[in-house]
């Protein structure tokens, strides 16, 4: 009867919840769009997806140089190329940062369902504070428009919405096309479900209908852009220092380099919550939260699994490719630490419980504080970043312009600066170049190997931030 209690108080009507989610929507945009007042630059993938929305409505796509092609943010930035270079960043960056902070609230929605208010706040924060969440938000990535996604899906399905459930995984497919699999499964579910021989052919024309788009999304701009189809692929499978597929063992790897992620007590209060529900099922209990902690345990499980089985096939297996699974870890963890918080309480006496939640938040302080200064260092490297971007096209401007900087030959910068640089200066990324040569223009940040070269000694501009300079006489 109390887990039923619990189930009918945890459920809101179609219509009231579709509200409520609306004005989540309404204010997770809201204060995207204020966050515009604290920096409105993206970084090295978001600027390379807003060249490739411009270079779509121009006709002239190149996608030869770059990072891995990702259908869903083109999606908006190429319409929004329309408006000018100013507004598509700033438009896309709204999106992105609202639909990381719709990720927190889904992952509250999620927490709350399992264990209550204090656990879905747990579960937010610890999203927050994950490694490189704070940061890849405020630099525009789409790891949190990935996660709203991905939580969205599961809240849709336990609210009873399968088609917008599909229509959401789907949507995570064009961000991360490994999440097929989900879709797949997903979709098969949803056609053995249906009542009569007439719905299941239509789910599967709808079901095939999406998974055309979702193989075309992915290889067709890759083909007209670079004249390979599987260019995103094999992109992916250049190695990156330090990341899992460059370790002996990359399977194992793509675990042990997520483990410092979050904080210890959350692994711990997860395990334990996750085993307590296993045992809750077995003993026939079919209380709500019981099995939807084991579905989100599942879930993790296999999509962590699957990240590790590619890394040990050459994928890069970094972090960011895991914020689904560290999204529902935090939840299940925070659900796990007020589970054990409540037993406590129910088993010891008033005074003695309070010292002993006391004394079990004295052991997670210093790792709480870990993440929290993680998270502060890796902000204040974005902001560093986006401000020394920012301030790229008043340095070409200085310079005298796109034609003045381009006069020399090819313009050459660091490795990770050269989207900022084509984006500046309206070319491609492959126009760009990353080493130094002769006849050549370089834009280099103010203080670097490259901005002391004496073969530039023509100094086009010299600015806080930047140092143009070309090898050609003025």
């Amino acid at each position: 009867m109390a887990a039923a209690a619990t189930v009918d108080r945890r459920s809101l009507a179609p219509s009231r919840a579709a509200s409520r989610w609306a004005l989540v929507g309404i204010g997770c945009v809201v204060l995207a769009a204020v966050s515009l007042l604290f920096g409105r630059q993206a970084t090295y993938d978001p600027t390379a997806w807003l060249i490739w929305g411009r270079e779509i409505v121009h006709g002239d796509l190149s996608t030869t140089s770059g990072p891995s092609w990702k259908p869903l943010p083109i999606l908006v930035t190429a319409p929004t190329a329309l408006l000018g270079d100013t507004a598509q960043q700033q438009i896309w960056l709204v999106v992105a940062r609202a639909g990381a902070l719709a990720a927190l609230a889904l992952a509250y929605r999620l927490a709350w369902r399992l264990e209550g208010a204090v656990a879905g706040v747990i579960a937010a924060v610890a999203l927050l504070f994950s490694s490189g969440y704070a940061t890849r938000t405020f630099r525009g990535d789409s790891e949190g428009l990935l996660v709203a996604v991905a939580l969205g899906a599961i809240e849709a399905h336990l609210c009873g919405r399968r088609r917008l459930t599909f229509g959401l995984v789907v949507a995570a497919t064009l961000v991360r096309p490994e999440l097929f699999v989900f879709a797949v499964g997903y979709g098969l579910w949803l056609v053995w479900a249906a009542p009569t021989a007439a719905q299941r052919r239509r789910l599967l024309a709808i079901e095939a209908g999406a998974g055309a788009v979702v193989v075309a999304a992915w290889l067709i701009p890759e083909k007209i852009g670079s004249g390979q189809l599987f260019r995103a692929a094999s992109r992916a499978l250049e190695p990156v220092a330090g990341s899992p597929a460059t370790a002996g063992f990359p399977f194992g790897a793509t675990f042990t380099n997520a483990a410092p992620v979050l904080p210890w007590p959350l692994y711990a209060a997860g395990i334990f919550y996750v085993l307590a529900a296993i045992v809750a099922v077995r003993r026939g209990r079919t209380d709500r939260p019981a099995g939807l902690a084991v579905a989100l345990a599942a879930v993790a499980t296999a999509t962590m699994v699957l990240i590790a089985l590619m890394a040990q096939a050459g994928f890069t297996g970094n972090i960011r490719y895991l914020t689904i699974p560290i999204a529902l870890t935090g939840v299940l963890g925070a659900a796990g630490l007020v589970r054990l918080a409540k037993l406590v309480r129910a088993r010891l006496e008033p005074r003695w419980a309070v010292l002993a939640i006391a004394l079990g938040a004295v052991v997670c302080a210093p790792f709480v504080g870990d993440a929290f200064a993680r998270t502060r260092d890796e902000v204040r490297g974005g902001q560093h970043e986006t401000r020394l971007y920012a301030a790229l096209p008043d340095a070409v401007a200085r310079a005298g312009g796109r034609a003045a900087v381009l006069r020399c030959g090819a313009p050459i910068t660091h490795d990770f600066d050269t989207q900022a640089v084509a984006r500046a200066l309206h070319v491609h990324q492959s126009q760009v170049a990353n080493h130094a040569r002769v006849p050549g223009t370089i834009l280099a940040r103010r203080g670097s190997h490259l901005a002391s070269d004496p073969r530039f000694a023509n100094r086009l501009a010299i600015t806080p931030r930047w140092v143009l300079a070309a090898s050609c006489a003025p």
